[in-house]
């Protein structure tokens, strides 16, 4: 008998073969051997998705011209998939080993991605009906992956959630391949080029930062006005907020009603305690990391871009230190939260806080938040260290330390006592109002203890704060004096989009239902987490970036651009723009998962809503109308993002932001498609600031930038810049202006370090 293990990647597949102490090379995907599953033990990965959804000239030749409207809509009576020419050697191994197999374990990434990988596999290789069974890889660590393989569950759960994940891959695909073509090929007949993508998620996304914007744009300041008191108690003055309070340019006289109304027109009375308390309270800490929760974590300890977060995210757990890394809840199983706490010690060690705390056990009542059972679906789990610990031994760089202490002192929150602290509270009545005042004061900082410290604030929680008892000085129905005011702030607008406010834990996407009216959908994109999950957030804002729809600056700032301007306005008041269209693909997606519902029946509905938009598009286009939005739009946008004019052109300079090179290949270019003048964000190894940029095209010199080095590595200095032309480029480049010193050797830092 041959048990074939299944994995999702070469490095997954390779932690097993490790687990099970199957001898392998560092670049195997398949290796065999004896473990106890079988005598004769299989295990190979695949790279992900084999098998690819065809393009549309794979139907019919006719489609090969993606300019031609007449073949819309394209609706595939079968759809067919390809196997990508890198991935066709990995699949025909797989294939054999299957075939061999008497019993396949799927042991692909635990989320309906994963699931679809591993069934679309098995339908290719015509192996679903042998006997086929399911191991969730939660950790890839030794210990956690032999726990993994004792227990083997029924793969029916997976199998509904892989036909989820395919008949959303169709339905996307069915918007994709039919919409983009159409606005592609429209715009382009009136002069207006580009790859104007339409997608679901993606689209939906745009929407919504559009949405936000608009609001920083028509957002006029306004008065708030707040009725407040003083008051004094045994020589303790405090203020207390009344519930008399108004906003808007008109509201004074509203408000100065409101006071007249509650017989409050006298700057000085007297006012009734109606409650006067103090409590001890606890708080037990937050469910663990999620991914977003990670990246928002990084940024806030180190200020890192989700970009390296994912990447060192990926590197921990592939190299086993940290769990799944795509989770969208962070709670964990009882397995789990016991071994937190016995290898506390060694968790605390490894960041360097030896001895310095001691495990405890949440009580069973609260303890229900942070567990799940050990057969929950393991991509709703959250992010924490393994069992295998990452001493000072570890041949890891100091980028993945960093993260490690922050995911160990985020997990380890969970078996720390609560943080207590005491509430002061207080009412009082007067006239018709109610006045409040409250305080409080840390008691024991429990789990807040161990929690990074925010590297901008740079301060942890005092524990000596001045707090007022109320009731050592008053009770219910004393009198106190109140000294009436009327507080004035203003309104502030939202703050501009970052990068890490899109697809972080609580970010745009997560709170997708904010912009949706109907209660149901609310619900339903409150029960998801709203638009994409964490494995596919920084995905969409990847490809939002790639599709030129917006853009990054040096702040990680977000800005739509003219394109991104123009697509979300083509699609404006329809279904692909808002949440509502996801919303209802989660409905569908739940019954299918249920047994409930079919994938077909999700795709017939997608096919109406591409019919319903090429109709609309045919009776609603008006070319002067787009022509006149886009070239106003594209004006706006690089007056706003511009930071000087081209030397050579005399066009706009901006900021673009090369997601692709993971920031390598960042630059300042002319938005002149016809000029070539550029300067690289990175310049002999420093990164340049936008003022840097706005003096070089204001034609004066930049700050002394310290430790610059070119090619020799060895030789560090600091100079100035300044642009200056370039006789056999011909064009307008930076050079050296004026090098004020040279210091010693520089040797380059080596990848890894030890702590």
């Amino acid at each position: 008998m041959t048990t074939l293990i299944l994995a999702e990647k070469p490095d997954q597949a390779r932690s097993y073969m490790n687990a099970f102490g199957i001898k392998h090379s560092s670049k195997d995907f398949i290796a065999k051997g004896q473990t106890p599953l079988d005598s004769n033990t299989v295990i190979v990965g695949a790279r992900g998705h084999l098998l690819e959804l065809c393009e549309p000239e794979a139907y019919d030749e006719k489609y090969k011209d993606r300019r031609d409207l007449s073949t819309l809509p394209i609706f595939p009576k079968q759809y067919k998939y390809e196997i990508p020419k890198d991935k066709q050697y990995v699949y025909h191994v797989i294939r054999e080993e299957i075939e061999k197999a008497n019993r396949i374990i799927v042991a692909t990434d635990p989320d309906n991605e994963g699931g679809a990988i591993a069934f679309n596999i098995l339908r290719f290789c015509g192996a679903l009906n042998k006997r086929v069974e399911r191991a969730f890889p939660l950790a890839l660590d030794e210990k956690a992956v032999q726990r993994q393989f004792k227990n083997i569950q029924s793969i029916d759960s997976t199998w509904k959630q892989a036909q989820a994940a395919i008949a959303r891959g169709r339905s996307d695909w069915l918007i994709g391949m039919n919409l983009s073509r159409l606005y592609s090929s429209k715009l382009a007949q009136m002069g207006i080029f580009g790859n104007y993508a339409v997608g679901r998620a993606l689209n939906a996304t745009l929407g919504m930062i559009c949405k936000w914007n608009e609001k920083i744009e028509n957002f006029k300041e306004e008065p708030i006005f707040q009725l407040k008191a003083k008051a004094s108690i045994n020589n303790n003055i405090f203020d207390l907020t009344s519930d008399i309070r108004e906003v808007g340019m008109d509201a004074k006289a509203t408000y100065l009603k409101k006071i007249k109304d509650a017989n409050l027109t006298q700057k000085n009375q007297i006012g009734q305690v109606i409650d006067v308390g103090k409590d001890i309270k606890e708080q037990y800490p937050p469910v663990l990391l999620t991914k977003g929760g990670l990246y928002k974590a990084m940024h806030k300890a180190y200020g890192w871009s989700e970009a390296k977060s994912k990447k060192i995210m990926q590197l921990n757990y592939d190299e086993h230190y940290q769990t799944y890394p795509r989770t969208d809840a962070g709670q964990i199983t009882k397995y789990q939260y016991m071994y937190l706490g016995e290898n506390m010690n060694a968790y605390l060690s490894a960041i360097g806080e030896e001895k310095k705390l001691e495990s405890y056990d949440i009580p069973e009542n609260k303890l229900k938040k942070y567990i799940v059972s050990d057969d929950a679906d393991p991509a709703h789990l959250g992010i924490i260290p393994t069992e295998q610990i990452m001493d000072e031994n570890a041949d890891v760089t100091e980028d993945q330390r960093k993260m490690y202490e922050v995911v160990v002192r985020y997990a380890l929150t969970v078996r720390m006592p609560p943080y207590k602290y005491i509430s002061n509270t207080i009412k009082v009545q007067s006239g018709k109002a109610i006045f409040k005042s409250s305080n409080s004061g840390v008691l024991d900082l429990g789990w807040k203890n161990i929690l990074p410290v925010d590297k901008k604030k740079k301060k942890k929680i005092d524990k000596e704060e001045k707090t007022i008892d109320f009731t050592q000085y008053v009770q219910n129905g004393d009198e106190i004096k109140l000294a009436f005011h009327t507080d004035v702030s203003k309104t502030h607008p939202l703050k501009p989009l970052k990068i890490i406010d899109i697809y972080d834990a609580g970010g745009l996407m997560e709170q997708a239902y904010k912009f949706v009216e109907n209660k149901d959908f609310i619900k339903i994109l409150k029960d998801v987490k709203g638009i994409g999950t964490s494995a596919t957030r920084d995905t969409i804002v990847e490809s939002l970036i790639n599709k030129k729809y917006i853009t990054i600056n040096s702040n990680e700032e977000i800005s739509v651009t003219a394109n991104g301007l123009l697509i979300n306005y083509l699609l404006r008041d329809t279904e692909l723009s808002s949440p509502v269209l996801t919303a209802k693909w989660e409905q569908e997606y739940d019954k299918i998962k249920q047994g409930e519902g079919n994938a077909q029946k999700l795709i017939s509905s997608t096919e109406r809503l591409v019919i319903n938009d090429i109709k609309r598009v045919e009776n609603e286009w008006s070319s002067n109308e787009i022509k006149d939005y886009f070239k106003r739009v594209q004006s706006n946008f690089y007056s706003q993002e511009s930071l000087g004019l081209c030397p050579q052109c005399n066009s706009d300079v901006v900021f673009i932001k090369d997601n692709k090179s993971k920031g390598k290949w960042d630059r300042y270019s002319c938005v002149n498609e016809d000029c070539d003048f550029v300067i690289w964000k990175h310049f002999m190894n420093k990164k340049l600031t936008d003022k840097d940029i706005e003096n070089l095209l204001a034609e004066q010199s930049t700050r002394v930038i310290k430790g610059l080095y070119g090619k020799d590595a060895t030789k560090k200095f600091n100079a100035s810049l300044k642009l200056k032309y370039d006789a056999d480029k011909k064009r307008m480049i930076v050079k050296i202006d004026e090098i004020k010193f040279l210091n010693d050797t520089h040797p380059r830092p080596s990848r890894r370090s030890k702590k």
